[in-house]
């Protein structure tokens, strides 16, 4: 069989969204943190630093693992491209809409896996 699926086979697949997910959450919680900061009267400049890093970071992590999570998923040329622009410049809808569509894929594979064990 030339597309038999492994059982485990979406693992990978999982915690490449479960780590992009996790580090849009961590973006955002430095978004919150800068932006509550800025409304004060006075800002530290270290602290505002600190938090401004702290969020490119976390964006460049999510775009990596989302990039990682299209791969795994099988998800190469033109179309990756495309949905890779649509993430970084419709953050965070196409990341959800994404996110959603690999997800739903990882649970077909566990589905086809399971099934093909039960034969």
């Amino acid at each position: 069989m030339s597309n038999a699926v492994t059982p485990g086979a979406a693992a990978p697949l999982k915690s490449a969204l479960e780590s992009a997910f996790i580090a849009l959450l961590a973006s955002g919680v430095c978004l919150w943190f800068l932006i509550s900061d800025s409304q004060a009267g006075e800002v530290d400049a270290a602290r505002a630093t600190m938090f401004g890093l702290g969020l490119f970071a976390a964006l460049c992590a999510h775009w990596v693992y989302m990039g990682l999570a299209l791969k795994r998923a099988g998800r190469g040329g033109a179309p990756w491209m495309a949905w890779m622009v649509g993430v970084v410049v419709l953050l965070p809808f196409a990341s959800v809409v994404l996110g959603i569509l690999l997800f739903n894929q990882a649970q077909d594979m566990d589905n086809q896996a399971a099934a093909q064990t039960q034969l």
